[in-house]
């Protein structure tokens, strides 16, 4: 059995009122091999384009680093 403490800290590295980017960063970085997950996207969509729920990407800790580096290098982030 999972318990909570086994799971790894999600942190968000890029979120946008346009799911879009976010998904292209997610297949990218998933590409490269860093484990990632797109929070609230079915929200976002239900919502429309609207700054009250923002689609966001999620990576673990540890890997938080590496992925911003990565986007950035690709003009995902800042």
């Amino acid at each position: 059995m999972e318990h909570e403490t086994d799971r790894p800290e999600l942190v968000e590295v890029l979120s946008s009122i346009d799911p879009t980017p976010v998904q292209i960063a997610r297949d990218l970085l998933a590409g490269a091999g860093v484990e990632c997950f797109v929070f609230d996207s079915d929200s976002s969509r239900l919502l429309g384009t609207t700054p009250a729920v923002c689609t966001r990407l999620m990576v673990p800790r540890e890997l938080a680093d590496d992925a911003r580096q990565r986007l950035k290098e690709l003009g995902l982030a800042e």
